[in-house]
């Protein structure tokens, strides 16, 4: 354990989140595991391992209620299995249930709709096409990086793991990089309102709408504007698609909601671990050609992620009957993390045999971003640790997560000595 994770571990099997291994049909978990507001740095991750010992699948009575699969043959099975397990949020309104009021492309669809688009994603999103925004990613986290290596302390979350990916973002899609700090406002008041629900006066729902309506203006003003043959951007090829202002919209909204905090929360923990674990550390930093193995492992310690699926017909997941209008979520921080597919594997060997990496999810579905997201954190840690090989977590500034399904850090600080 790193520091302070035996103290969050402990917390969280006396907090509020209890498992119940004694019900009938499957264990039940109860109590406020997404709640909203903050909690200890690493408590997500101690109550998912409590949750993975309990069984392949678990019912959370939270909210609308849930199941939450933690195998990863189970999540693999459900994860390839669109018949059963649909993307489509809208379909539980056809069966009785809640749905997407604004559904995101190619996100909540399914085959065969999905991969069709996934064959338009695919140039843009392909390695050799993601390998050329390297420099571009380069020198956008150096430039990150000026604006504190001198001051010898920073909230790595605010300053940096926030700031990196929404700037690709904007790059990617040929936004103007202007718009980062509004860019900044809507994610934070969607992704992470204060106590009040709010962020800068703005409630999620105020962000959301926002958000569409800048997008809708962007699309309204590209498809006036004659194309320009020079212009290599995303929304730029999305102009050359046959698809509607709609369709449109609804890819950029995924866009902006995948494209922003999923970098975000893995480069923050990541980078906790590495403050608190020097000789991991010290190995990268001496050796930055293992750079990839760096990012894969971190990546499969703290995966973030807990895709949901609709249930489309009554079926069993180990021995566990579910309905037809039930959600479950892919619980891929038990994929990573559990004993019976890893030797410790709770602990970071960045010599590790290596396993297919699940943090970007499997099946149809897996993240078309994959390739964008790892070569942006090989950049970070690659050029964090070049310029600033030492730091450690600023004493009297305990760092936090959001207390929520999908796991984030939400501030931290980090200091070092400054020659």
């Amino acid at each position: 354990m790193g520091v302070g994770d035996q103290d969050v571990a402990e917390r969280s099997r006396s907090g509020d989140v209890t498992v119940d291994t004694t019900a009938p049909g499957c264990p039940v978990v109860r109590g406020n595991f997404s709640f909203g507001g903050e909690r200890g740095a690493l408590d997500g991750f101690a109550i998912y391992d409590e949750i993975n010992r309990a069984g392949p699948i678990v019912r959370v009575e939270e909210g609308v209620g849930y199941y939450l699969l933690t195998d990863r043959a189970e999540v693999a099975a459900a994860m390839t299995d669109t018949d059963v397990f649909s993307n489509d949020y809208n379909a539980n309104l056809r069966v009785g249930g809640i749905g997407a009021a604004y559904p995101m492309k190619p996100l909540n669809v399914d085959p065969p709709e999905h991969l069709a688009w996934r064959r338009m994603l695919a140039p843009a999103f392909s390695p050799s096409a993601i390998r050329l925004w390297e420099p571009t990613i380069r020198a956008r986290a150096n430039a990150l990086i000026d604006g504190f290596v001198d001051r010898g302390s920073c909230d790595a979350v605010g300053e940096f793991a926030a700031l990196l990916p929404t700037t690709i973002f904007l790059d990617f899609l040929g936004l103007p990089g202007e718009h980062l700090p509004q860019f900044m406002q809507w994610e934070n008041a969607i992704l992470h309102p204060g106590p009040d629900g709010t962020h800068a006066g703005l409630t999620r729902e105020q962000a959301q709408a926002a958000v569409r309506d800048y997008f809708a203006d962007v699309i309204a003003r590209r498809r006036a504007t004659p194309p320009d043959a020079t212009a290599h951007d995303l929304l730029a090829d999305a102009m050359t698609w046959d698809l509607g202002d709609d369709d449109l919209l609804s890819f950029c909204l995924l866009m902006f909601a995948a494209g922003l905090d999923t970098v975000t929360a893995e480069l923050g923990y990541g980078m906790l671990h590495l403050a608190t674990h020097p000789a991991d550390r010290a190995a990268l930093v001496a050796d930055p050609s293992i750079v990839d193995e760096v990012v894969e492992e971190l990546m499969r310690v703290y995966p973030i992620a807990v895709p949901p699926r609709v249930v489309l017909q009554d079926t069993e997941v180990a021995g566990c009957p579910v309905e037809r209008g039930d959600y479950v979520l892919m619980g891929l921080p038990g994929t990573g993390r559990h004993e019976g597919y890893h030797d410790d594997a709770t602990a970071v060997d960045f010599g590790r045999r290596r396993m297919p990496n699940t943090t970007f999810g499997l099946g149809p579905h897996r993240c078309v971003g994959a390739h964008l997201a790892r070569q942006e954190l090989k950049v970070a840690y690659g050029e964090w640790h070049r310029r600033i090989p030492e730091y450690r977590v600023a004493s009297g500034a305990p760092p936090v997560e959001a207390a929520t399904l999908t796991l984030g850090l939400t501030s931290l600080p980090l200091e070092w000595d400054v020659p």
